[in-house]
């Protein structure tokens, strides 16, 4: 099949994000327009038994209606990435997993849009990024006979008291001739408690380095927290004021709203004293 350079674009923009609805598509300059982007796409997806992509439909969410299609790569169109495009294989998120729930649906559209955006901003400032990995990105072989090579999660973290824990997204990026090493968490829902929970977990793998020895950089990592509600963001920063053990690591915590993420990334994130910061 004769592949156009905007097909040939979407497959490539598909390998770096692993999963892309068209808005996202769209907010990544590959088509002006959505109607377009569907058009052009679902040739790859109609054209024979094997597509080189396909597309993961969702029934109607009743508090936000129709969801779009989550579009990905199939084995095909990896294949023909390698093999046809010459495209590197490590530069490439294979999908091993999909997302199946509307919860599922909600959390990783907007933990991909801090990639784009994060993407995006690297690209206009001569940024780049040396590797991210989602939750969801999974390495190994369940069929091995050794139970430590079977599949597990990429971004899996462990205290030195046993404890796990697996954040949204671990990426080092360079900018400024700079490396910089962020671990991202995506909070929808209402619960401050849990999301407080899951800070106190991040706060002990800062003070025990543990980020830091497993990616061999010298420097702490900061933890970017996007919540769904503003609300849930304001409760949690002011309960984590009143936590003493929390004073000493205010800077490497910094919050936003997911409109907030969308209407400008770099400036305006909120650390836990309350005081606004950039990014970096």
């Amino acid at each position: 099949m004769y592949l156009k350079d905007k097909h040939i674009e979407a497959m490539k923009l598909l390998a770096t994000y692993k999963f892309l609805t068209s808005s996202q598509f769209v907010n990544l300059g590959l088509y002006k327009y959505r109607g377009d982007l569907t058009n052009s796409l679902k040739k790859l997806i109609d054209q024979h038994k094997r597509p080189l992509i396909d597309k993961i439909s969702f029934p109607v969410d009743p508090a936000k209606g129709k969801l779009e299609a989550i579009y990905y790569l199939t084995n095909k169109g990896v294949k023909c990435l390698i093999e046809d495009l010459d495209y590197p294989m490590n530069r490439i998120k294979a999908t091993k997993s999909k997302p199946t729930t509307t919860q599922d649906y909600f959390h990783r559209k907007s933990t991909i849009n801090f990639h784009i955006s994060l993407k995006i901003w690297l690209r206009n400032n001569n940024g780049s990024v040396s590797f991210l990995n989602y939750d969801f990105d999974k390495a190994g072989n369940n069929r091995s006979k050794d139970k430590n090579q079977h599949l597990k999660a990429i971004n899996s973290l462990q205290l030195d008291n046993g404890v796990s824990f697996i954040p949204d997204i671990i990426t080092k990026f360079k900018v400024a001739n700079r490396d910089y090493l962020f671990l991202f968490e995506q909070h929808n829902g209402k619960s401050s408690k849990r999301l407080i929970n899951q800070l106190y977990v991040h706060l002990l793998a800062l003070s025990e380095g543990i980020t830091c020895k497993k990616y061999n950089v010298d420097k702490s990592n900061r933890v970017a927290v996007v919540c769904e509600l503003e609300s849930v963001k304001n409760s949690v920063i002011q309960r984590l004021q009143k936590i003493e053990i929390f004073e000493a690591f205010t800077k490497f915590f910094i919050f936003k709203t997911n409109t907030e993420l969308k209407d400008d990334f770099f400036n305006n994130w909120t650390l836990i004293n309350g005081k606004k910061v950039n990014f970096i």
